[in-house]
């Protein structure tokens, strides 16, 4: 692409987002059809199994997408009475709720952060083991924002259908 742009270019910027060079070989991305009614369980049986897998106890970073700030809400509520613990971020919450929601999950202490497309673009949150599309988007600016967030953690994505 570079070569591409000094031959039709002259003085062209090169910016580069995310890491140059860096490997995408580490990157897995699965797509599975789930049921409605089924993504809650199948999103379990996620969590469990990285729970089991866990260094020391601890269980890995997992950022869900979901479609609405209602469905983060809910989401949230259900995972943490559940046994997991997870905190939301999203457009209703104020600017103090959502620093307090990222400090949680960086430090692991809520090592699920539910988050609408709020979170798509922006953030840079280190050690994310997983990325759910619990909803897919309506936009594929959206799904690249959240492709985006696996790949620069050299994480695995899920997509629920």
């Amino acid at each position: 692409m570079q070569r591409l742009a000094s031959d039709f270019l002259s003085n062209y910027i090169f910016l580069a987002i995310g890491r140059v060079g860096s490997s995408t070989d580490l990157i897995v991305q699965r797509v599975e059809f789930v049921h409605e009614s089924d993504k809650r369980s199948h999103l379990m049986d996620l969590l469990h199994a990285q729970k089991a897998n866990g260094v020391h106890g601890k269980q890995a970073l997992t950022l869900v997408f979901v479609e609405t700030k209602k469905g983060a809400d809910s989401l949230e509520h259900w995972l943490y009475t559940n046994g997991f613990p997870a905190t939301t971020i999203h457009g209703d919450r104020t600017q103090q709720e959502r620093e307090q929601a990222l400090r949680s999950f960086k430090s692991g202490n809520t090592p699920i952060l539910v988050a609408t497309d709020v979170a798509a673009r922006g953030l840079d949150i280190p050690h994310v083991a997983h990325v759910v599309n619990f909803n897919l988007p309506n936009d594929i600016d959206d799904y690249t924002g959240r492709a985006y967030r696996a790949s620069w953690q050299d994480g695995i994505g899920h997509g629920f259908l």
